[in-house]
């Protein structure tokens, strides 16, 4: 099925959660908020919220500093 992964067309098995997807393109998925849809999902979701054919994501990764 085909996503849009930060505004890139991607690939993807169908049935995968966003948990898997972030594995699948190497997010730390414990440094990462995830919007799906336009709608942020809870990382206590990630495990089970199914992606769908068509479905539009934004992933931003924290990153600590000063």
């Amino acid at each position: 099925m085909r996503i849009t992964l930060n505004g890139e067309t991607k690939e993807c098995p169908t049935g995968i959660t966003i948990d898997k997807l972030l594995e699948l393109y190497n997010f730390d998925k414990y440094r990462t908020a995830v919007e799906l849809n336009s709608h942020v999902i809870p990382r206590k979701e990630h495990s089970y919220q199914i992606v769908k054919d068509t479905d539009v994501l934004e992933v931003v990764t924290f990153v600590g500093g000063g």
